[in-house]
C-alpha cells in the first residue's frame, strides 16, 4: 500500500468544462478515504486521474512521495472496482479472481495464486462459488467477485467507484460492514467515491466533500457532521435532513440562515408553537414535520410519537447545536 497525494490537480473537458479545480488531497497509507458528492461533482474523474485513465491539465499525482503523474496506467499498480461488475461472464469465479494475478508482469507461482484467491474468497464468503460461472451468480455475488478481483492484488491503492450502488439496501448494508472489516484486516489504502451518506459515514476514516470539481471540506465523519463549513456540506450528511431556516424565526436577526439538526429539537415543551404536518414512524425513531410560521421543520425523537395532523405542538431547540450561516451560505464560527 502507499500514501497517495494529489497536488493542485486541474482537469477540463472540451477546454471549457471544469471537471476538477485545484484538488489537493492526501490519502494516508492504510486509510479508508471517501469522496462524497452528488453526480457531476468530479468523483469518478478524480479516480480516473489517479489511475492514469484521464490526462490531467496540470498538477501532480504522487505515490509515497514519488511523482507518477506521467506514468502509464499499467505501471501505477492500482486496483479499480467499477460500479458495474465487469466480470468475464464465461469464466468461473476462480478464473475471474486469478485473472489479475496471471499478468506477465507478476509471474506468480500457481500455489501462491491459489492461496491468495482462497484467502479473499473466504473473506468475501464466496468460497462455495469458486467453481461457478459468473453468469450463474446473483447481483450481490457478482459484486463480491468484482471486489475480490481487486483485493487479490496488493496495489498502491484500491479505487472504488460506487461499487455497491446497484445492490438492494439490505445487501449494501451487509457488504459495507464486510468491506470495512476487510480493509482493516489488509491495512489497505482505499479511495472510495459515493453520493450515499450512509456509505460515507460507516466506511470512512476521512471524508472529502466535493462540489462542482472542488473539495470544499475534509474531515472525519464526525467533524463533517458536527462542524460543516457551509450549508452545502451540512446537507451531505444526516437523515432526516438538516433544517435550513431563516435566522429571524428564533430571533437571530443578525443571522441570515441557521442549520438545525432534527435530533436537536425537543417536542412537547418549549416556547415555540407550531402545527403537525405529518409523522413518520421509522421504528427506532419518529420523524415529525412541523409547520412553524410557514416553515417546515423536521424533528426526530426516539421511539414512537402519536399526534394528529394540524394538532398544535410546542417545541424547543438546543441553542448550543444551532449552526449559523452568512449570506454566502458559509459557516459563521463563534469566537
Amino acid at each position: 500500500m502507499a500514501k497517495v497525494e494529489l497536488k493542485k490537480l486541474f482537469k477540463t473537458y472540451n477546454k471549457k468544462i471544469k471537471a476538477l479545480e485545484d484538488i489537493n488531497l492526501t490519502i494516508e497509507d492504510g486509510q479508508f478515504f471517501v469522496l462524497l458528492g452528488p453526480s457531476g461533482a468530479g468523483k469518478t474523474t478524480t479516480l480516473r486521474c489517479i489511475a492514469g485513465l484521464e490526462k490531467i491539465d496540470s498538477g501532480d499525482v504522487l505515490f509515497d512521495d514519488e511523482n507518477i503523474t506521467h506514468d502509464q496506467p499499467a505501471s501505477r499498480d492500482v486496483s479499480f472496482v467499477f460500479q458495474q461488475y465487469s466480470l468475464y461472464p464465461h469464466y468461473t469465479v476462480y478464473e475471474n479472481l486469478t485473472f489479475p494475478l496471471r499478468s506477465p508482469m507478476r509471474k506468480l507461482p500457481e500455489e501462491e495464486i491459489k492461496n491468495k484467491v482462497e484467502k479473499i474468497a473466504e473473506m468475501l464468503k464466496i468460497t462455495n462459488k469458486l467453481k461457478n460461472k459468473a453468469t450463474e451468480l446473483s447481483g450481490g455475488e457478482m459484486q463480491r467477485v468484482a471486489i475480490g478481483r481487486a483485493l487479490v492484488r496488493e496495489p498502491n491503492i484500491y479505487l472504488m467507484d460506487e461499487p455497491l450502488s446497484s445492490l438492494d439496501a439490505k445487501l449494501r448494508e451487509t457488504l459495507r460492514v464486510e468491506l470495512k472489516n476487510i480493509q482493516l484486516n489488509l491495512n489497505a489504502t482505499i479511495l472510495y467515491v459515493t453520493h450515499d451518506q450512509a456509505e460515507a459515514t460507516t466506511l470512512a476514516d476521512k471524508i472529502g466533500v466535493l462540489k462542482e470539481g472542488k473539495i470544499v471540506q475534509i474531515g472525519t465523519p464526525e467533524e463533517i457532521y458536527e462542524n460543516p463549513n457551509s450549508i452545502y456540506v451540512s446537507q451531505r450528511l444526516g437523515s432526516p435532513k438538516i433544517n435550513i431556516l431563516p435566522g429571524y424565526l428564533f430571533k437571530l436577526n443578525n443571522i441570515t440562515k441557521i442549520g438545525l439538526r432534527p435530533e436537536n429539537i425537543e417536542l412537547g415543551n418549549g416556547p415555540y408553537e407550531g402545527k403537525v404536518i405529518s409523522t413518520e414512524n421509522l421504528g427506532s425513531e419518529t420523524v415529525v414535520a412541523i409547520n412553524f410560521q410557514d416553515n417546515e421543520i423536521l424533528a426526530s425523537i426516539q421511539g414512537s410519537y402519536k399526534s394528529s395532523i394540524n394538532e398544535k405542538i410546542n417545541f424547543d431547540i438546543n441553542t448550543n447545536k444551532v449552526l449559523k450561516f452568512d449570506k454566502g451560505d458559509q459557516r459563521i464560527y463563534e469566537r
